[in-house]
C-alpha cells in the first residue's frame, strides 16, 4: 500500500482540529508532531477524565464507559504503572468469572443494566456492538494486552476459550462478534499463529469483494483489524481493500460520517501498522 502518500488529501489538518486523546495518539505516533500544545492537552484531558473514575475503579460500574476512558488513557500514553489505569484494571479483574454456555470460562461481564444500550449507542474505539458478553470480553482482554498484561491468567483463560469454541468454523453468530473475537486472537500471542485466526483470515477473504470491502462485515474495523496481523492472508486483503480507503476518504480528510473520529483513527491506525509489515 502507498500509505498516507497515496491518499487524496493529508489528512493531519483534520486531526490537528481535534482536541482528543485520538488526536494526541495520531500525531504523536503517526505525524511524529507532538508539541507543547499537545503535552498541555494531554494533561487536560487527564485532568478532566480521572476525577470522574469512581472509588471501585470503574466509571460509574459501566463497562463501556470504564473500557472507553481506559483506551483514552492509553492513547494518551499512560501505562500500566498509572494510578487510573491500575484502579480500572483492577475493577475489570471484578467482573472476570463468567461462563460462556456453562462451559467455557474466563468471560468479562457486568450486572449494569444501562450497558448493553450503552454498547449499541456508542460507536467508539476497535471494539463493536457484538453480543455483550462478547464485547465485553474481547474489550477487556485487549485492554490488558495494550498495557502489556498478556500473562494475566483471567486474560489467557479467555484467550484459550475462544479458541476451544471458535474452532473449524469461520465466524461466530454475528459480523461483530467475529472480528470481536477474531481482533484479540490476531494480536494476543496464545494464539496468533492458530488455525482459529488461519479459519478467520480465510473467512474474511471468501467475502471480500471486487471492491475491497467484505460482505456483511464493517469496513473500517475490519480493515483496522486486518491491519494488526502479519499473516499473508491479512496482507492481500488490505491492498485490495486500499483502494476504497482512497475513494471514501472526506474533502476535510477524515473518513465515514456519524463517527467521525473513530472511523478516521481506524484508517490511519491501520495504515501506521500495515508501514510495519
Amino acid at each position: 500500500m502507498s500509505g498516507l502518500n497515496g491518499l487524496r488529501v493529508d489528512p493531519l489538518n483534520y486531526v490537528a482540529s481535534l482536541e482528543s486523546p485520538i488526536s494526541v495518539y495520531l500525531k504523536r505516533e503517526l505525524f511524529k508532531k507532538e508539541s507543547e500544545v499537545d503535552a498541555t492537552l494531554k494533561a487536560e484531558l487527564y485532568e478532566k477524565m480521572v476525577p470522574e473514575q469512581s472509588a471501585d475503579g470503574s466509571w460509574n460500574q459501566l463497562f463501556v464507559r470504564t473500557a472507553n476512558n481506559l483506551w483514552n488513557l492509553a492513547l494518551l500514553g499512560y501505562d500500566a504503572k498509572d494510578r487510573a489505569v491500575k484502579k480500572g484494571l483492577e475493577w475489570l479483574r471484578s467482573i472476570e468469572g463468567h461462563r460462556y454456555k456453562g462451559i467455557y470460562d474466563g468471560f468479562f461481564h457486568s450486572s449494569n443494566r444501562r450497558d448493553p444500550g450503552l454498547m449499541r449507542s456508542t460507536l467508539y474505539g476497535e471494539f463493536g456492538p457484538g453480543c455483550s458478553l462478547f464485547y465485553q470480553t474481547t474489550y477487556a482482554v485487549y485492554l490488558f494486552h495494550i498495557f502489556g498484561l498478556d500473562d494475566d491468567s483471567r486474560v489467557q483463560t479467555a484467550v484459550k476459550s475462544y479458541l476451544q469454541i471458535w474452532g473449524d468454523e469461520e465466524r461466530y453468530c454475528s459480523a461483530w462478534c467475529t472480528l470481536n473475537v477474531l481482533r484479540i486472537l490476531i494480536e494476543h500471542p496464545l494464539s496468533r499463529d492458530s488455525k482459529q485466526v488461519e479459519n478467520g483470515l480465510k473467512g474474511l477473504a471468501k467475502r471480500q469483494t471486487r471492491t475491497g470491502s467484505w460482505r456483511g462485515f464493517p469496513f473500517y474495523h475490519t480493515f483496522h483489524a486486518l491491519s494488526k496481523s502479519r499473516n499473508p492472508l491479512a496482507e492481500e486483503q488490505l491492498e485490495r481493500a486500499f483502494a476504497t480507503v482512497i475513494k471514501r476518504q472526506n474533502v476535510d480528510g477524515s473518513w465515514g460520517g456519524k463517527s467521525r473520529e473513530t472511523m478516521t483513527f481506524l484508517v490511519l491506525d491501520a495504515l501506521k501498522n500495515a508501514a510495519t509489515l
